[in-house]
């Protein structure tokens, strides 16, 4: 059952889209979407110590990686939204 749950919400959060409307419109947005995205998305594996080079990861219960992967979820929210960008 867990699995389905978070094959939903994971389908689910994937149609949300970003938008920035303070961006100047002589930049790319979508260009500065990617920048700013690969950027939050290391800031937040590296924040919440869930980067690749962390070896014990895989040696975490169920619900210590669904505790670390809320968490990385919401670091990358809150350095997406510093950014200036909103969840449309």
């Amino acid at each position: 059952m867990r699995p389905l749950i978070l094959l939903i919400l994971l389908v689910f959060t994937g149609c949300t889209s970003y938008v920035n409307p303070s961006l100047d419109p002589s930049i790319d947005q979508g260009d500065q979407y990617t920048k700013d995205r690969d950027y939050c998305t290391k800031r937040s594996s590296k924040n919440t110590d869930s980067a690749p080079k962390n070896e014990l990861r895989f040696l975490k219960t169920y619900e210590q990686q669904q505790k670390e992967y809320s968490a990385e979820s919401r670091a990358f929210e809150s350095c997406m939204s510093s950014k200036g960008w909103i969840k449309k």
